[in-house]
């Protein structure tokens, strides 16, 4: 799938930024999206989880 150039260039830039695969960013994209418009239930992290305490 193919978007217009701008939004290439942002989906190369945060590729770069969070050293993310094109295909991973936009499945991150789509989750948050569809979560936070209801579509999905929200992912919660467990207690325990090793991103406890990081903001």
């Amino acid at each position: 799938m193919t978007f217009d150039d701008d939004v290439e260039l942002a989906l190369a830039a945060a590729c770069e930024e969070l050293q993310m695969t094109r295909d991973e960013l936009i499945r991150l994209i789509m989750r948050e999206w569809l979560e936070g418009y209801g579509f999905l239930p929200v992912h919660e992290l467990d207690e325990g989880s090793e991103t406890e305490g990081s903001a």
